[in-house]
């Protein structure tokens, strides 16, 4: 005989509200396994006398939720072995350990699925008034994640069964709502009877139980302080919309152009600051062109921002097959050079030659360069050290004017790329430590000047030697 799991849906306790096919199931059962015991409706299958067992004693056993819904479904397919089994659950459409069913069934085994009264079903019965059922979702307490929530859709959150899971459930809600935003607390789905309570009363509540349920209302971005990144772009629609805001929309990918280089610069400048609020609201602005460009091009059938994620979620996957594939690397140098040899593969290009085209001549010219070196770094013989560099540098600096005033531009050019070159080799990003310099050069001199103007003197009347003393001053800090 085959092995079989036919789940059914006990609904949310009322025994009748579950259709004839449920109960027909129910009784004519070989081998029937309730989720747990602590619902209503194990009372009803006594009263008929239906024998039952269930697996409550999992949940005393289990370091968390995830290894629980694991064991679960291997208890079921070992008892379905050679014969047909009834799994009862709450709500099928909902239960987490029936996706362990589906996920663990052996090859050649049957599952099937009898729908019933969901907790939503319920949920929409008893508050029907305040809440509308589109875009209503519903999830396992357990379940619910910050990443997961959507506060712009009404949020069934089912099985509250303790002060400190709801007390869990309200961190995560705090992120996005405000604390005295009013949700609906139903004490037991079985015999709903709706009251109004606040976000942050959400764990002091008399009953917490398998058929505790809180009701979240989709709330509009305007009316609370945490938002997604589905908000955003919600949020550039409705610019870019008629009515909206006609400087954002007659935007174009070019005239956006330079506000990315730009927010991305002001990005690595709070790095540098390591300011991490800083950091976030500049990441933020970078974010914000992204969203925009997503946006621009959606409305010409371009991409979306869909899209967008969709490119660098399959571009990171097929890029790390040590992490979501069977390859094996021992070292980071591994990994890089593995990594480009993939680009090259995705760009198609044959050699290392080739790969250079790939790389944007948009670049500012020291980042060109030291993208360049590094690809052409992946030919070993072309890998010098950073001691051969310097050297190379020296001999370059030596010749780099073809006389007393004349700059031998070639030569520069060559001693500018050895730069790049060297940059790389050590690791370190070239055009930072260029600006970094630069602007610890403004600041010498602003400080030399400060020097000159308290001494009664003008920095324009002063030779070099007499700078010089200024400048050695600063750098000896008096």
């Amino acid at each position: 005989m085959t092995d079989s799991i036919q789940i059914v849906s006990l609904g949310p306790g009322d025994p009748e509200l579950m259709n004839l096919k449920t109960v027909r199931a129910l009784e004519q059962a070989e081998t029937l396994i309730l989720r747990t015991e602590r619902h209503p409706a194990a009372a009803w299958l006594r009263e008929k006398g239906i024998p039952f067992s269930s697996l409550d004693a999992f949940y005393e056993e289990a370091e968390d939720f995830d290894a629980l819904y694991a064991r679960i479904a291997e208890k079921l397919w070992q008892e379905a072995r050679g014969r047909s089994l009834v799994y009862a659950v709450p709500d099928a459409l909902s239960d987490r350990s029936v996706d362990g069913i589906f996920r663990l069934r052996p090859e050649g085994a049957a599952v099937s699925v009898i729908p019933g009264v969901g907790y939503p079903d319920a949920a929409m019965a008893a508050d029907r008034s305040r809440l509308s059922g589109e875009g209503l979702r519903a999830v396992p307490a357990c379940a619910l994640t910050e990443d997961s929530y959507d506060p712009a859709l009404p949020l069934l959150i089912t099985e509250a069964d303790s002060a400190a899971l709801a007390g869990d459930l309200k961190i995560i809600l705090s992120g996005y709502l405000e604390d005295e935003t009013e949700i609906t607390y139903l004490p037991d789905l079985s015999a709903p009877a709706p009251e109004r309570v606040r976000l942050y009363e959400m764990d002091r509540q008399r009953q917490y139980s398998h058929l505790t349920a809180f009701l979240i209302p989709g709330t509009e971005v305007t009316e609370r302080p945490g938002c997604t990144l589905e908000d955003l772009d919600r949020i550039m629609t409705r610019l870019r919309a008629p009515g909206g805001c006609p400087w954002d929309r007659q935007q174009t990918h070019a005239s956006l152009r330079p506000y990315l280089v730009e927010e991305a610069w002001e990005a690595v400048n709070a790095i540098d600051a390591e300011d991490p609020d800083h950091l976030a609201d500049e990441l933020g602005d970078v974010l914000l062109q992204i969203v925009f460009h997503a946006s621009i091009a959606r409305d010409f059938d371009e991409f979306t921002l869909r899209d967008v994620v969709s490119a660098i979620c399959r571009k990171m996957i097929h890029r790390h097959p040590h992490v979501f594939g069977d390859a094996e690397f021992a070292t980071a140098r591994e990994v890089s050079d593995v990594w480009e040899k993939i680009k090259r593969e995705e760009t198609g290009s044959r050699t290392v030659g080739e790969s250079l085209e790939d790389v944007s001549s948009a670049l500012p010219s020291l980042k060109y360069a030291m993208k360049l070196h590094k690809k052409i770094r992946q030919l070993p013989g072309l890998r010098r050290t950073a001691a051969a560099l310097a050297e190379d540098l020296r001999r370059l600096s030596g010749s780099v004017l073809a006389d007393r005033d004349t700059l031998n531009g070639e030569i520069m050019g060559r001693l500018l790329l050895a730069c790049a070159e060297l940059c790389q080799v050590c690791g370190a990003d070239g055009e930072l430590l260029l600006h970094q310099a630069a602007e610890e050069y403004k600041k010498r001199f602003r400080a030399a000047e400060n020097f000159i103007l308290s001494d009664g003197k003008s920095p324009e009347s002063l030779t070099f030697r007499e700078l010089s003393v200024y400048f050695k001053r600063v750098e000896e800090g008096n």
